[in-house]
């Protein structure tokens, strides 16, 4: 997508001598995201109008009330046949509706893709198991370099901290927990808790957060769900602390599976129900976060239900998507095997790409494998988007390469919360993860629309 902005960028690395060009190895970044995404940054941040990542966020937050709305709009109140809706299997729809309230916390991260004419939403994660919160660290540490610096001052480059945001949230969450007006930052005492066996997977990540965090004034400690007791006064407890809020990394998915997992997570939602320790999210928000609720909005049925306004929000931000793989469903999946090189095929509920069958990729074979498979599990197609594609120099040999980029965009009770991007050189393949060793990260930063005019 690139901008003017971008454009200046680019130029400014490509003069000899030019600081810009080896902005990375002149980045002196905290050590625990060092470890963690040290070896894999994009040579550069990205650039995108403050407005219009702004507005989008907006959209966002419009597109998760709709999804809110779903089950008394369309369903008459009644979740079993809106779970089914969406081929959501019962053992999860258990987990995620224990303790709901019908009006689940706006925390998500859309994935998105930019088209050139503007973001096209291809994923929404709602919860508070999300990646890249730790990304505003890369902001902070490029204004440190002085010829950064520079280029931001003259173009006037700003960026939303995410995990100020977060911050905010948990003392939120603390402070409605004893009924205060407001939590200090001395009062506080939060947990990231995985499931059991998992804390270990992902400890770099976790050990960045907890960097981060602690920047922002919250020592976190990290834990397993089934490590919790309960303390004197009765809050839940993590190696003998009492926790004012939990700030939930477990999936449904992993919990459900596991009783011992499961009456850890009954503890957990009973004390938040109590006002003992906050859970920060509950899993009532996964209800709506698998890829085929937004499927949903496509289903002629459904939109009959909607307004003109939200329909057009909808086709205006949301490829069209299929839901497979539930109740009929018949003429989506017909559909879905006459268009193998215009559709993606993923899973409802699915993490790092797991599952994700590109068309264009694949042969015929392949995709009606990828198809038979719908039978099994969630999955939805959803219209390709073609995205516009990110200009950045090499450092080394001194060329401009291309890459497709995949904007993790965030939005909270706040609104625009931050982003962060991944990408990936389209010879390096089409899925951007960071399991393929192609894939590089780096941080968003904002400027003026105006800037878009200047010379």
């Amino acid at each position: 997508m690139e901008n003017s902005v971008t454009g200046r960028y680019v130029e400014e690395t490509r003069r000899p001598g030019s600081e810009l060009r080896t902005l990375t190895t002149r980045t002196a970044v905290p050590a625990a995201y060092d470890k963690a995404y040290g070896h894999v940054l994009l040579p550069r941040p990205v650039f995108v109008p403050e407005r219009e990542i702004s507005a989008f966020s907006d959209d966002l937050a419009a597109i998760f009330r709709i999804l809110v709305s779903l089950p008394e709009r369309c369903y008459d109140g009644d979740l079993d046949r809106y779970c089914a809706a969406i081929g959501l299997p019962p053992e999860l729809s258990e987990v995620m509706r224990e303790g709901a309230t019908g009006d689940p916390l706006l925390y998500a991260r859309a994935d998105a893709f930019h088209d050139g004419a503007g973001f096209r939403l291809l994923e929404l994660n709602v919860g508070s198991e999300l990646g890249g919160i730790d990304s505003a660290q890369l902001n902070r540490a490029f204004l440190e370099v002085p010829a950064f610096r520079a280029f931001a001052e003259r173009n006037r480059l700003g960026h939303t901290d995410t995990m100020a945001h977060l911050a905010a949230a948990l003392r939120a969450a603390s402070a409605a927990r004893t009924g205060a007006a407001s939590a200090t930052t001395s009062d506080i005492a939060v947990a990231l808790l995985e499931a059991p066996g998992a804390l270990g997977e992902h400890d770099v990540v976790f050990l960045s957060i907890q960097e981060d965090l602690r920047g922002h004034g919250i020592d976190l400690q990290l834990g397993e769900i089934q490590e919790l007791t309960e303390a004197p006064d009765g809050r839940l407890a993590l190696r003998g602390r009492p926790l004012d809020v939990i700030l939930r990394f477990f999936a449904a998915g992993q919990i459900a599976g596991d009783p011992a997992a499961r009456a850890a997570l009954t503890r957990v939602n009973r004390a938040h129900a109590d006002g003992r320790t906050a859970l920060f999210t509950p899993l009532e928000g996964a209800l709506f976060t698998s890829k085929a609720a937004l499927g949903l909005l496509h289903r002629p049925a459904v939109r009959a239900a909607l307004s003109g306004s939200e329909l057009e929000l909808i086709d205006r931000v949301l490829p069209r998507t299929w839901v497979l793989g539930a109740e009929g469903c018949e003429d989506a999946l017909e559909y879905a095997r006459t268009h193998r090189a215009s559709l993606v095929l993923k899973p409802g509920i699915g993490y790092s790409a797991d599952g994700v069958v590109i068309g264009r990729d694949v042969g015929d074979e392949e995709w009606a494998a990828a198809l038979a498979a719908t039978a099994l599990r969630d999955y939805v197609a959803q219209e390709l988007v073609v995205p516009a594609l990110e200009p950045a120099l090499d450092p080394d040999s001194g060329l401009t390469g291309e890459w497709v980029a995949n904007w993790g965009i965030f939005v909270t009770p706040q609104g625009f919360g931050g982003a962060f991007v991944r990408a990936l050189k389209p010879e390096d393949g089409s899925v951007i993860t960071y399991a393929n060793p192609g894939t590089r990260g780096t941080c968003v930063f904002t400027h003026p629309e105006d800037e878009e005019k200047q010379i």
